[in-house]
């Protein structure tokens, strides 16, 4: 039974994903001349692992243009570390203190929102801009094991934190009948990579 239910599952993914099967065939829909809606999963590496992206295309506007949108987020966070000192600012760390620099970690949000153009039935571009929020964390060591867990703490660098404008563009590409694989890149953090479910119209 285990082998007959895995063969259905494969069957029902092979005929939603891979244009021309199922009980009938039917032609791939075209980006350039048919309405889209879609949802997906995008990165942006190599920092965001957490992101969702909705597309909305028809050739009623403009032969085939439409607008995208997407919001991402990194999934953790050294704020949320039971080590974070919000009462130690990087003058106290470095100065007050003299304790080591470590490492350094941001976390991220993004919205953005772009205008899409499809040049052939399988590709389409998109740029756009959007919102940023980044938070900039220093990890450092007191040798003295006065502060943290054995002497590791994170604190805020409120400096490099802050609001910005975010720019970005990049490619749609037709995988299958309701499959569209995303490459784009964008101002930070950077490279964009990921895939689109969509429903023609």
């Amino acid at each position: 039974m285990a082998t007959i239910r895995r063969g259905v599952v494969a069957l029902v993914l092979w005929t939603l994903l891979v244009p021309g099967t199922g009980l009938r065939a039917q032609p791939v829909p075209d980006l350039k001349n048919s309405t889209h809606l879609g949802v997906g999963y995008v990165t942006s590496m190599p920092d965001i692992f957490v992101g969702i992206t909705a597309l909305g295309l028809t050739p009623a506007l403009l032969g085939g243009a439409g607008l995208y949108a997407d919001v991402k987020f990194s999934h953790d966070s050294p704020g949320d570390d039971p080590y974070y000192r919000d009462d130690i600012s990087v003058d106290d760390a470095e100065i007050t203190y003299g304790d080591q620099l470590l490492r350094e970690k941001s976390t991220w949000l993004t919205v953005n929102f772009a205008v899409v153009y499809s040049l052939s039935r399988d590709f389409a571009l998109y740029a756009g801009g959007g919102y940023l929020r980044e938070e900039h964390y220093r990890e450092y060591y007191d040798d003295q094991l006065e502060r943290g867990n054995l002497g590791f703490y994170w604190v805020l660098d409120e400096a490099a934190s802050g609001t910005r404008v975010n720019v970005l563009g990049g490619g749609l590409f037709r995988a299958s009948r309701f499959l569209l694989f995303q490459v784009g890149m964008e101002s930070r953090p950077g490279v964009m990579v990921g895939v689109m479910l969509t429903l023609p119209l």
